[in-house]
């Protein structure tokens, strides 16, 4: 039979002072083994305290991650939250899908989409959403302009990679609305960065890009007909800024993509109706898909949105 020995420390968290333990009666079981020698089983209690107690707790990966769903990691120039897929195993590199919420929006406000975040960890991946700042993003064309987005957006995925392993051979970017926007622009000034873009009712503010300085890049994007809040011909807003035309703003890239002809299209439900370029620049794909709907993600989207991602690496490795 095990012998049982107590004792009592004070103040173990002394370091930390607005976490005190006093009179903290541990309890040691000691066994006659070998591999169950206090020494083994004291840092594992050291740290359950810590996480009781709400102290931060270095992770394998290095770093604090004391961040995630509610609580914002913070960076230089902003913040952004993170939802980890569950059943991770805490070792694997992660696949990194970056989503910019919408204008009025937060970075909670994407986590709690649940048709995304179910996608999104049926792919494995770490979802990051950025914080805009006033909830909006200073894209190109649009107020405010407030920081450089391009940039922010590269710190958060150098900042993500500081607190969870990523596969940077799978970094996606997508958005709503305005965040669309930003995928756009991101796509056109620096999508050589990432692997695939995936936006959802919004493109290029006026005036358009003449050219986009970045290689040729992936992408499907998603909009609805009946779109009022940002129309496939774009609106003024507030009478001097102009949305971009989303027909238009696909053009460019397919030029700049140099896409060659025919296209291959395809259908769904509610109307939906993709026309697809598979014969571009550097193993990139675009595909542009229409729906009968308004200023929103058509159902089912998301999980359809990462197939064709994923088969488009695909294609690009077999050549």
């Amino acid at each position: 039979m095990p012998r049982i020995a107590c004792w009592t420390t004070t103040d173990i968290a002394s370091r930390h002072r607005y976490w005190r333990f006093s009179r903290v009666t541990i309890v040691r079981t000691r066994f006659n083994l070998p591999s169950m020698r206090w020494s083994h089983i004291l840092p594992t209690v050291i740290a359950a305290l810590l996480v009781f107690a709400g102290i931060p707790t270095q992770t394998a990966h290095g770093t604090e991650q004391a961040c995630g769903p509610e609580e914002a990691c913070l960076l230089e120039g902003g913040s952004y939250h993170a939802k980890v897929p569950a059943g991770w195993d805490g070792v694997s590199p992660l696949p990194l899908l970056t989503y910019f919420h919408g204008y009025g929006q937060t970075g909670r406000t994407v986590i709690a989409m649940k048709s995304l975040t179910k996608a999104a960890e049926d792919a494995g991946a770490l979802i990051i959403a950025p914080n805009g700042i006033d909830k909006a993003w200073s894209v190109r064309g649009a107020p405010p302009d407030r920081r450089d987005e391009v940039a922010f957006a590269a710190a958060v995925v150098e900042d993500a990679a500081t607190r969870w392993p990523i596969d940077r051979s799978r970094l996606w970017i997508s958005g709503f609305s305005l965040g669309a926007s930003m995928a756009w622009d991101i796509a056109c000034l620096a999508g050589d960065r990432y692997a695939g873009f995936f936006p959802v009712s919004g493109a290029f503010w006026r005036p358009h890009p003449v050219g986009c300085p970045a290689g040729p890049v992936t992408m499907i994007h998603v909009h609805g007909r009946g779109d009022k809040v940002v129309p496939l011909a774009g609106r003024t807003i507030r009478g001097q800024w102009r949305q971009g035309d989303v027909l238009e703003s696909f053009e460019i890239l397919r030029r700049h993509n140099q896409c060659e002809l025919p296209e291959i299209e395809s259908t769904g439900p509610r109307g939906l109706r993709c026309r697809e370029w598979n014969r571009c620049d550097g193993g990139s794909r675009l595909a542009l898909c229409l729906y009968d709907g308004g200023h929103a993600a058509p159902r089912d989207w998301y999980p359809r949105a990462f197939e064709w991602l994923n088969g488009a690496a695909k294609a690009k490795t077999a050549g």
